[in-house]
């Protein structure tokens, strides 16, 4: 069986890497620029790895198995992926997605601890805490390598005979010959059995049958350094949730903090080929004061203008849970999409999972919730990327 992945990113190299295990399949990875290149929705040196699971209960099996996956490439590679230092959520206590993190933390048997008050003051003192504020540290959490990631994956992939076609963007698909035709934009066609569409942001000009369903929106990363030195000393890495929905990630040696926020803050596009990569002058300026309050209300040690911003691409879908499935009236084409923030956490379980549907067109995994799943926000113009507010990301200062 020849199969195809388009886009070999986060999810892809993944992908990748399930399907060169595979007895019996040849698989062709299709990757737009180089392996490991930040202009998509991977970069920025780390994205959070966490154990616990805000607001569905369905996904704990994906993440159990994602722990076990990344443990499983970590060995196979001989490369260390995740710095398991632990991971602080941060919310007030009537907070349902802090309720449900605590939940699934003593229900699913996970290794955490509970801190408010001086208590929480002591142990985390950059942070300006509420009154009422709890902080729960998922212990066996850290932070992922993300461009690390996606090399380390293809590598292993390619070491059992996957192909990596780099700098060979695809410019449509279509089903034929009980197949599919790839052609790429240098306009070469190759026919495949199927084809796994993992491109991210650019999944609904590939298949476009799911611009109702998927949006591409681009997000700012900005790291910010502390006002005095020693502020970042012993910082964690942190979430805090909706919503006031922010996280934070230290770099290596603590010279920085890159903080992040959520879908409201982030620009709608409707083509990730044409919208704005560089933050210059009045668009710095905006992106910039998006991160005032998190200064303001949690870290008020931090230096108020970032030294780095930068952009990527996400894509979310309506209900913010994965679309993981055959594409809209298609048999062999599979699109892994919209990940709406959860995507590098658990890319090695959507590696087992893309790789099952291409190859037997059924997962192990349960995935019915991801299709039941109702919607959290509307797409009110697909061409543009425009849509309601999502209140599940919600970032806003709270005030004190």
């Amino acid at each position: 069986m020849k199969i195809a992945v388009i886009g070999v990113g986060a999810i892809g190299s993944q992908v990748l890497w399930q399907l060169s295990q595979r007895p019996g399949v040849e698989a062709h990875g299709f990757e737009s620029g180089y392996i490991g290149h930040p202009f998509a929705g991977a970069g920025g040196e780390g994205r959070l790895y966490r154990n616990f699971e805000l607001t569905t209960e369905a996904y704990m099996p994906i993440v159990r198995a994602a722990s076990g996956a990344w443990a499983e490439l970590e060995q196979a590679s001989g490369t260390e992926l995740i710095q398991r230092q632990g991971v602080l959520l941060i919310g007030d206590e009537g907070d349902a997605q802090l309720q449900h993190a605590a939940r699934m933390a003593t229900e699913w048997e996970l290794p955490y601890e509970q801190l408010e008050g001086d208590a929480l003051r002591t142990r985390f003192p950059q942070f300006a805490f509420r009154r009422g504020q709890i902080g729960l540290v998922d212990t066996t959490a850290g932070v992922i390598s993300p461009e690390k990631s996606i090399m380390t994956a293809v590598a292993q992939a390619v070491q059992r005979g996957a192909t990596v076609h780099e700098f060979a963007p695809v410019a449509s698909i279509r089903e034929a010959n009980e197949g599919v035709e790839v052609t790429r934009a240098s306009g070469e066609v190759e026919a495949f059995d199927r084809v796994v569409v993992a491109c991210g942001g650019w999944t609904t000009k590939l298949v476009p049958e799911l611009r109702d369903w998927i949006v591409t929106r681009r997000l700012t990363s900005a790291w910010f350094i502390g006002r005095d030195d020693g502020y970042l000393d012993g910082l964690p890495p942190f979430m805090q949730v909706a919503p006031g929905y922010c996280y934070g990630i230290p770099t290596e040696g603590g010279r920085s903090v890159k903080l992040g926020l959520g879908f409201n803050d982030h620009l709608p596009t409707g083509d990730p080929d044409t919208l704005p990569r560089h933050l210059e002058h009045d668009a710095a300026h905006e992106q910039r004061d998006k991160f005032a309050w998190v200064m303001r209300e949690l870290l008020p040690g931090l230096a108020p203008n970032p030294v780095r911003m930068q952009t990527y691409v996400e894509s979310y879908t309506r209900s913010m849970h994965e679309y993981l499935d055959l594409a809209p009236g298609h048999s062999n084409t599979v699109v892994l999409g919209g990940f709406s923030g959860h995507g590098f956490k658990i890319a090695p379980a959507i590696g087992q999972i893309g790789a099952d549907l291409a190859v037997s067109g059924e997962s192990a995994l349960d995935l019915e919730f991801l299709k039941s799943a109702q919607p959290v926000f509307e797409i009110t113009d697909a061409a543009t990327g425009a849509t309601t507010r999502n209140s599940v990301v919600e970032s806003a200062g709270r005030g004190n």
